[in-house]
């Protein structure tokens, strides 16, 4: 019963940063043009990993039953990320200046690269970086209180 309530901690935490994400992707106005089901498909394949790896830190997490981890977790995963957005919002609404655009090459529709290459790629480097803080840091802090 006890990892059943951590198990749904953790599941809500996750969908706690994932859903404010997407609403600061909502407010942004971030679409990605081709919007369709083959890129829902890709986005769940190119999403699953950094997600897992977040459910995973955030159950880890949450088993440290300290509240500064929780909190440590959720502000290290939201906020490299929201920033990352707001960067990404940034540099493109540079290129469509009232002088023209600044860089007329197009490898891929607008916001693609940014929300399917880098946002992932930089959360699984987070989670990744969490994940060896985790090791090194709480499970020896974990261990001295047991001695």
């Amino acid at each position: 019963m006890k990892s059943i309530k951590t198990v749904l901690q953790a599941i809500l935490y996750v969908l706690l940063a994932v859903g404010l994400h997407l609403i600061l992707i909502y407010f942004l106005k971030i679409r990605i043009e081709g919007w369709g089901t083959e890129l829902l498909k890709y986005s769940f394949k190119v999403y699953f990993v950094p997600l897992l790896l977040c459910f995973i830190n955030s159950f880890l997490f949450i088993r440290t039953k300290r509240l500064k981890y929780h909190v440590n977790w959720f502000l290290v995963t939201t906020i490299p990320s929201c920033l990352l957005i707001l960067f990404f919002k940034a540099i493109q609404d540079v290129g469509d200046s009232e002088y023209g655009v600044v860089v007329s090459i197009e490898f891929f529709p607008k916001y693609y690269a940014e929300m399917f290459i880098l946002l992932p790629g930089s959360i699984l480097v987070i989670q990744f970086i969490l994940t060896i803080y985790y090791l090194i840091k709480i499970r020896k802090e974990v261990n001295r209180s047991k001695v």
